[in-house]
This record gives C-alpha cells, structure tokens and sequence, in this order.
C-alpha cells in the first residue's frame, strides 16, 4: 500500500452529502465553497505523483457517475456536476503536467 493511499470513497460519499445539503435547502455558494474545500483537501492528501493524482481523480469521476440518474433532484445535480467539474480539472492538470514534466 502507498504512504498516500486515499479513500476515495469516502470523498465521493463527502461530496454526496454536500449535495443532499443542497438539496435539502443550503445555500449553492455555500455548498460549492465546500466542495471545493474537499477537493482541495484530496489533491494535497496525494502527494506529487502525477499519474497516482490523474488515476485517482479519474476513480473519484467514476464513483460519481455510479449516483447520476435522470431522475435525481435538479439541486443534487447541480452540485454533482460542480464536483465532476472541478475535478475533471484537476485530472487534466495532472495528465498535462506528466506528460510536459516527465513526474
């Protein structure tokens, strides 16, 4: 096992939870900011690896995917959709920054 394995599911589970607070009546900005927070907290539990962030970004994407249905709560998809963003991001920083400076 790596020294910076995480538990991905529990950050999908986390961003879940954020989302039913919306959906139950949170403010969006709110909610947002504390996703990003998460977000955040993950990138700097995974150490420098470039190919161990964009593999575990894309493990975070797919644990999403698993919660989206046409028929969820509008609000739930907004904040789902804010998250997969965002990470999407950070996915495409880290395949970007492997392949330009060789990590």
């Amino acid at each position: 096992m790596r020294e910076n394995d995480i538990d991905i599911h529990y950050y999908a589970t986390e961003i879940r939870k954020l989302a039913a607070s919306h959906q139950a009546g949170e403010a969006l900005s709110d909610v947002k900011s504390r996703v990003d927070s998460l977000i955040q907290q993950m990138k700097e539990s995974l150490g420098s690896d470039k190919a161990w962030q964009a593999k575990n970004w894309e493990a975070l994407l797919d644990q999403l995917n698993i919660y989206l249905t046409n028929k969820v709560d509008p609000k739930w998809m907004t904040v789902i959709s804010h998250a997969k963003f965002r990470i999407k991001s950070r996915r495409q920083t880290a395949i970007y920054s492997r392949k330009h400076f060789k990590q």
